[in-house]
């Protein structure tokens, strides 16, 4: 809540995979940053949330699933490709294909987010990195071609190039790019995580996946975005976000637990012990779809709040829901009904149902 104090670490690598620009959430409170924000937020509205987003994503996600017959592979076969169906048709970024503009992405978010990486996966997301923006320039440049021929799109770039025709600052072809490269990480590789997160817990514990897929039953969606916010204070994303102190600052000023930290200090700020903790929320350690949202920080809090929280708290339940209404979910026998993980991400978990 105090980003001129605590700021962001992670402008010197977004430069990099810009080649030298930067991304509004890796910002701290600057002029720049009040600009390009009120500008994806006038194209990424909150009324395409309900009128767009949730029934595109829903019938995504229940295609896929309605393919199989009795088995499914969780990551490739759904909660990675969900994602890139919705980054096409929304955003109006295919990527070469789905499977590229999902490695390229879960690379990139690796390389921002994730401290003491082996060097095999920073190389790889720069070179990634190279690719995604390649691909975006030319992008631009054929849809700018044909929107001047007078093919117009309502979808993400196309209300892009409609604010850059109108002569709105912060609105160029590289700005674009920056802005919707920066998007397209915190769409991809989150988004399918969370998903196999949240479906992986309701497996461990029966009572509660019994009355979740009631719910999904019921299409009572936001009983589900309850259990996926639940689901995922247990079985979280990852420990917390790390910022950097911009001038010496007190922790927890005039408490017992004051802390005195010196400029240019890294904290970790740890979401997922702050949303276990019982001076704050009632009875922590208890499943309960009553707590109001403030008590869950998966999005982050502040000014960095996850651009896209509204989508995501649609776009996962909607994954999870398609599965949810499968009879007699279960994990495959022996290995494959765990989960997999190369690096940071999940990379199987099969599945059956009957």
């Amino acid at each position: 809540s105090r980003p001129n104090a605590l700021g962001v670490t992670y402008a010197e690598k977004m430069g990099k995979i810009t080649a030298g620009s930067n991304f509004f959430l890796c910002m701290d409170d600057t002029p720049s940053y009040t600009r390009d924000v009120s500008n994806m937020r006038l194209v990424v509205r909150r009324a395409d949330v309900s009128q767009i987003i949730t029934p595109m994503v829903e019938q995504f996600a229940q295609q896929m699933v309605n393919r199989a017959t009795g088995k499914i592979e969780m990551v490739s076969q759904l909660s990675s490709i969900v994602p890139c169906q919705f980054s096409a048709a929304y955003l109006g970024i295919a990527g070469p294909s789905q499977q590229e503009l999902f490695d390229w992405t879960s690379s990139m978010f690796a390389y921002l987010f994730y401290p003491n990486n082996p060097p095999e996966v920073d190389q790889a997301a720069l070179a990634n990195s190279v690719k995604t923006c390649a691909y975006l320039d030319q992008l631009i440049a054929q849809r700018k071609q044909a929107a001047e021929s007078g093919t117009n799109i309502d979808d993400i770039i196309g209300r892009c190039l409609q604010l850059q025709a109108s002569g709105t600052p912060g609105m160029s072809d590289l700005e674009i790019r920056n802005n919707l490269i920066g998007i397209i990480i915190g769409l991809m590789p989150t988004t399918s995580k969370c998903a196999v997160l949240v479906i992986d817990y309701l497996l461990d514990h029966p009572a509660l996946l019994a009355q979740a897929q009631a719910a999904a039953l019921q299409d009572d969606n936001e009983k589900l975005r309850k259990f996926m916010l639940e689901a995922l204070r247990f079985n979280s994303f990852g420990a917390g976000i790390f910022r950097i102190a911009n001038e010496d600052y007190v922790i927890a000023s005039g408490s017992m637990r004051s802390q005195k930290i010196k400029k240019g200090t890294k904290v970790l700020v740890a979401l997922q012990s702050a949303m276990l903790d019982g001076r704050e929320l009632d009875d922590p350690k208890s499943f309960r779809l009553d707590r109001p949202d403030y008590q869950y920080m998966h999005f982050g809090y502040g000014m960095h709040t996850c651009f896209g929280q509204y989508i995501n708290m649609v776009q996962i339940p909607m994954i999870v829901k398609s599965l949810l209404r499968c009879k007699n979910l279960r994990r495959a026998a022996r290995e494959e009904g765990k989960v997999r993980y190369q690096n940071s991400f999940p990379v199987s978990l099969h599945l059956e149902f009957d």
